[in-house]
């Protein structure tokens, strides 16, 4: 009776330790997978900063370029950038990277 209640036991002892590796096991996924999420999270909070970094510089442009001292200013650089515009007397370069 007694090798048959230190063999339960033995089992008894068997299973628990297996349901604790496995729930070991299973934290452990859990914790690397939280991390890869974190990760990628953190960097598309940096992409997200980056973006509104320049979102706001934009605006403040566009915020001094409404006013009315401003605005041929504006003018100009939207001739410049958007249309390739230079006054006559002008020699505009370009560099082309290699």
């Amino acid at each position: 009776m007694l090798s048959k209640h230190k063999s339960e036991n033995k089992r008894t002892s068997k299973i628990f330790y297996l349901a604790l590796f496995a729930v070991f096991v299973f934290a452990l996924v859990e914790i690397i997978s939280m991390q890869v999420e974190i990760s990628q999270k953190n960097a598309e909070l940096e992409s997200i900063s980056n973006e509104l970094d320049s979102v706001l510089v934009v605006n403040e442009q566009l915020k001094r370029y409404s006013s009315d001292e401003y605005k041929m200013e504006y003018i100009e650089q939207i001739a410049r950038d958007r249309l390739d515009y230079s006054y006559a007397d002008e020699t505009v370069y370009y560099f082309v990277p290699k």
